[in-house]
């Protein structure tokens, strides 16, 4: 179907191998009374899997072209609902009441804002199983002292635990990306206490503004924090004064963020 082609501003590559599908969905766990959101159905590969179980299901596609096929396909499904709008602009209540799972295979481009609305939704979200680009799955699940802990390491893992669940080749899809993906399950984790999050936030985005630079220059350069203080602070939670971001874990950065925050305030 000339309409179905891949399309290159959409950053579309249609998963085709239905025995990895099928293995994607059931890393849902789903149940019949289950409420999904499927981010980008394409040509329907996981669509078909999910609707088979009864699940209820909206999914939400941003590519125009696809929906007289996809609503043809699903049709009969009475619990199955095709939505064609930008899934990052959508409020999950005004379609479903109450909590859901969330399914997707995503762009590189809209994996950063997407991993933002998870965690906006977090008191929603039973569990997400999304499928990106190996590189940035391994970012996303990292842990500190590897090259990839950063930011949104950090904030995905402040609320979600994470387990990485399969690793794929490009020859399940088409057009074939020219790299692998992993498929992530989320699963809501709120074992962290924050008492500002914005200023947490805050430091945690000042502290990877420059990786190679140690922590206490970026934090003064890009939180306005004074140096001289900042490495009082480092000395009394007994960290070298030459640590760098990636050397530290959540809990690091919280007791940093907390006592930062004192000091100013104090």
């Amino acid at each position: 179907m000339s309409n179905s082609r891949p399309k290159r501003r959409f950053s579309q590559n249609f998963l085709t191998d239905k025995n990895i599908a099928l293995k994607i969905v059931n890393l849902l766990g789903l149940v019949e009374d289950d409420v999904v959101f499927e981010i980008g159905p394409g040509r329907g590969m996981l669509t078909e899997f999910i609707a088979q179980s009864g699940a209820r299901l909206i999914a939400v596609e941003l590519d125009r072209s696809l929906i007289d096929s996809l609503e043809k396909k699903f049709g009969r499904y009475d619990r199955v609902t095709i939505i064609n709008d930008d899934f990052l602009a959508v409020t999950p209540s005004d379609y479903v009441e109450g909590r859901f799972k969330l399914i997707g295979n995503i762009p590189y481009d809209i994996t950063s804002p997407l991993l933002d609305w998870i965690v906006r939704h977090r008191g929603l979200v039973d569990r997400a199983v999304i499928t990106m680009q190996r590189e940035l799955a391994e970012r996303i699940s990292s842990g500190a002292g590897s090259k990839d802990w950063a930011p949104i390491s950090i904030f995905t893992q402040l609320h979600y635990r994470i387990t990485s669940a399969m690793t794929i080749s490009p020859q399940a899809f088409y057009p074939r990306p020219k790299v692998y993906s992993s498929t992530l399950v989320l699963e809501p984790a709120d074992t962290y206490a924050i008492t500002n999050i914005a200023f947490f936030e805050r430091v945690v985005r000042a502290a990877f503004a420059q990786r190679r630079k140690r922590l206490v220059n970026n934090l003064a350069s890009h939180a306005n924090l004074d140096k001289g203080r900042l490495e009082a602070v480092l000395a009394s939670l007994g960290w070298d004064v030459n640590i760098r971001a990636e050397q530290i874990d959540i809990d690091g950065f919280i007791r940093l963020a907390d006592i930062l925050e004192a000091t100013n305030n104090s």
